[in-house]
């Protein structure tokens, strides 16, 4: 009788292992707002010439506030499929540490309350960047219920100064759902627009 108590026992605590494990590795799956993120930023597209203009520096899953919704568009979109948009400059930098400057994607639409990627890119402000614009398309891998890509335009122009500053721009792309995504992917590319105000 105590051999079977006992075994009941084990068995028990054994379940209730196997249940706290599995919890434990349920709240895991699961993307919390904030750093680290199982997510790589690739950049690339940059043609010779046009370097040292914007790099990333951190990306971050975050939820849509009202700031962000709110916040200027980095450019408008054209008419015709992927780049190609009217730039929005930046504004201009005359001392450091430079205010951050903060928009949302020219496309997709950005919601309140939807699940979005915070991508802080530091943009290099010189006399030499006047009229210079750069374009990004923004390639995110996400899973929910399925795995699905969504893809941001960006379209910037470096302001016109005669000093070298360094600017923080927090460009916020939404990811058109509310329920929080795993991010397994997210792609930046570069490219030079034709003039400062036009792209491609």
């Amino acid at each position: 009788m105590k051999r079977r108590q006992r075994t009941v026992y084990l068995v028990t605590i054994a379940a209730m292992i196997a249940m706290i494990g599995g919890y434990a590795l349920a709240a895991t799956t699961v993307t919390t707002l904030g750093t680290p993120q199982s997510s790589n930023v690739t950049g690339g597209g940059t043609p010779g010439g046009f370097s040292s203009i914007a790099t990333v520096t951190s990306e971050q899953l975050v939820v849509v506030s009202s700031a962000m919704a709110g916040s200027t568009a980095a450019g408008t979109q054209g008419t015709g499929a992927g780049l190609s948009g009217a730039t929005t400059q930046l504004t201009a930098c005359t001392a450091a540490p430079c205010a951050a400057q903060s928009f949302k994607a020219a496309t997709p639409t950005t919601t309140l309350g939807d699940y979005g990627e915070q991508i802080v890119l530091s943009a290099s402000q010189s006399s030499a960047n006047s009229a210079i614009g750069f374009d990004m398309a923004v390639t995110i891998s996400i899973t929910t219920t399925t795995t699905t890509s969504v893809v941001a335009f960006a379209y910037i122009e470096m302001p016109t100064s005669g000093t070298t500053e360094t600017i923080p721009v927090y460009l916020f792309v939404d990811l058109g759902t509310t329920t929080a995504p795993v991010i397994n992917s997210v792609s930046v590319v570069f490219n030079q627009c034709s003039t400062g105000t036009s792209c491609p």
